[in-house]
Order: C-alpha cells, then sequence, then structure tokens
C-alpha cells in the first residue's frame, strides 16, 4: 500500500528521513516530511504534475517536519496547489509555520482526529491516536483504511496500543508500520527490537514492518525473528 522514500532514525543518516507515500496519477499521500524529504521528493521525481498532495504528519520532530516548509513553498510557487495537511494540534502547527514564514494561504490544516482523505485513487479514512513517544510535544500514530486494506502506521513510539495489538490478533489489520531501534534500554522514547519481540508473537510477525531504524537493528535478525524490514 505504501512506498518508503527514507527509513531511517533521526541519527541514521544513511537511510534517510523515516517517509512514506501512496502515489497514484496526480495526487498523492505523503507520510511525514523530515529534513532529507524535500530532497528525496526531487530527486525521485515524485512532485512532478502533482495535481493534489494530502500530508500526515506523526509529530513535529525535525526528521519528521524539518522540510515540511519546503514541501508547502514547493507546492504553493510552482506546482500551483494547496497542499492540505493533517495533525490534530493545530496550534502547535500553525505555530510552526508562523516561525518558518509559511502564510496561512499556502496550506489547508485539518486537525480532526478522525476523517476521510478524498483523493485521486479513492477515499482513505484516516484516524491519529496519541502514542507514547516524549513529554514534551504530542505524538500521533493512526490507521490508515481504503478499500483495499488497512494499515496502522506508529509514528515514532516506544510501545504499541494495546486495542492495535487487539486488532491484529483478530485479523483486522493487514499490517502495521513500527518505528523499531536496536538500543535496549531504560526509558527509551522508541520501541526496542528485543521488546517488539515480546509484543508481537510469532505466528503474526509476518505483518508487522519495522521502520524509524537506527544503526544498531540487525537487518538479518529482524528478518530472522519473522519480521519484514522497510526498505
Amino acid at each position: 500500500m505504501i512506498h518508503f522514500i527514507g527509513t531511517g532514525s533521526a541519527f541514521n543518516t544513511r537511510l534517510g528521513n523515516t517517509s512514506a507515500y501512496i502515489l497514484d496519477h496526480h495526487s498523492m499521500v505523503l507520510i511525514d516530511c523530515g529534513g532529507s524529504v524535500f530532497h528525496q521528493l526531487r530527486e525521485l521525481k515524485l512532485l512532478d504534475e502533482l495535481a493534489q498532495l494530502d500530508i500526515i504528519i506523526t509529530h513535529t520532530h525535525p526528521d519528521h517536519i524539518g522540510s515540511l516548509g519546503e514541501v508547502v513553498f514547493y507546492a504553493h510557487y510552482v506546482l500551483k496547489i494547496t497542499p492540505r495537511i493533517y495533525f490534530p494540534d493545530m496550534k502547535l502547527l500553525n505555530n510552526y509555520f508562523a516561525c518558518i514564514g509559511v502564510e496561512s494561504n499556502m496550506y489547508e490544516l485539518v486537525a480532526e482526529t478522525k476523517t476521510v482523505i478524498d483523493t485521486g485513487f479513492g477515499d482513505l479514512e484516516l484516524s491519529f491516536m496519541p502514542v507514547s513517544h516524549v513529554p514534551v510535544i504530542p505524538a500521533y500514530g493512526f490507521i490508515l483504511t481504503s478499500k483495499d486494506s488497512r494499515i496502522y502506521y506508529s509514528g515514532d513510539a516506544n510501545d504499541i496500543p494495546i486495542n492495535i495489538v487487539k486488532m491484529l490478533n483478530e485479523g483486522h489489520l493487514d499490517y502495521i508500520y513500527q518505528d523499531t531501534c536496536g538500543l535496549d534500554y531504560d526509558g527509551n522514547v522508541h520501541l526496542s527490537f528485543r521488546k517488539l519481540c515480546e509484543i508481537i508473537p510469532r505466528e503474526l510477525r509476518d505483518k508487522v514492518i519495522c521502520i524509524h531504524h537506527d544503526s544498531f537493528l540487525d537487518i538479518q535478525m529482524v528478518k530472522n525473528e519473522g519480521f519484514q524490514f522497510a526498505v
């Protein structure tokens, strides 16, 4: 359902900032927009001839919104379109845009926790939920439902909500895209691979795709334990 521009954590620059997209014809849904993302979008020519751009933001750390302003500027001045941006905390994102000089007429902000993204390739139901990450800013995961599939995307999180695990167990989710790191220590703001193995039973692990990798995560170990590894 989704393709990745980058799969790395903030410090794993080799893999680029974690960001994903759905593209069909002239319509794109972009998930997060970290500092390296605008450059990659241009290199991959993913913005060429876009007529509609919808952007889902999980939280406001730089590796998730660092080039969001550039994307909005490019959409406004070059593509001549107004991107719709989905994020539950309207005040926080409006303040961010004001600080970097993005004018309010350049974007449309949708702050509902449950909404429908009307795309050129069909409606997508978007449902945000708070996740455990850091105490200083809000962070969200979300469920994205199309006519063909339903996924959960964690954003940055050091746990998986109980209801998401339940949905996976009961067959109500096709895939989980989960922030997963190799480092394992008390107070970790990301989900360690050890903890992921404790949460997800082996028979369901092929439905879990590890994202936002740090440089300590062993790809072969991830695959040996039955999980998928986003590339």
